[in-house]
């Protein structure tokens, strides 16, 4: 079974729901050293349910106790399933390989939410750092998160499931070619359930073009 995911990401948590979280098994997570283009909520919470079953009776307890307790939250809840979650061996970096692709980033509009996200997570310090300027200049955003190595950054393009089936291959190609990336990882997490606290909270941009690179 494919790994299953529960994150409460929020710009404001109250206390009462911290506590109700640590309760269901939720851990915090939060990311590190905020960065003026990240996106990365202030506060991230993680469950990952062992069961189907397990995973349906959280979100729902989660989304009852936050509508029946109004103003305890505002962010969003995402329950994910992860079909790919694979490591990506380190090579010696190639400054000669061409990006593939340039992504133009949009807004959703309210009552929208993204249907998947890919994730690249590497070690900061110890990847070359302009394989991490070029994963930028390609439109993907990064956020740092601590690890017990040290700290990671994780870069994410979200948005349709039509256009994350298009990149990730692209994507996991450019790094494995490229080399550099220290500790990587490549990850699709696609959205099952979802919940907002209000209609028009802002949420992180999706792709709203893809530009191919002719090589």
């Amino acid at each position: 079974m494919s790994e299953l995911h529960i994150h409460v990401d929020a710009s404001y948590l109250s206390h009462d729901l911290a506590g109700a979280l640590e309760r269901l098994g939720f851990w915090r997570s939060d990311f590190s050293e905020q960065q003026v283009d990240s996106y990365a909520p202030l506060h991230h919470f993680t469950l990952k349910p062992q069961s189907t079953s397990e995973f349906k009776a959280r979100f729902d307890f989660l989304v009852r106790w936050l509508e029946e307790n109004p103003g305890n939250i505002d962010g969003y809840l995402e329950g994910e399933v992860v079909p790919v979650d694979d490591e990506i061996a380190e090579g010696q970096f190639d400054s000669g390989v061409p990006i593939p692709f340039t992504l133009g980033l949009s807004n959703l509009k309210p009552g929208e939410f993204r249907e998947s996200e890919i994730h690249v997570t590497l070690d900061r310090e110890k990847s070359h750092p302009t394989l991490r300027k070029r994963l930028r200049e390609m439109g993907l955003f990064s956020a740092y998160l601590p690890k017990v190595y040290g700290i990671a950054e994780v870069f994410t393009a979200q948005g349709s499931q039509v256009d994350v089936d298009r990149l990730l291959p692209s994507l996991r190609r450019y790094i494995q070619e490229a080399g550099g990336a220290n500790r990587c990882s490549i990850k699709e997490e696609r959205i099952a359930r979802w919940w907002v606290s209000r209609r028009d909270l802002a949420l992180p941009p999706i792709v709203g073009s893809i530009s191919w690179n002719q090589v």
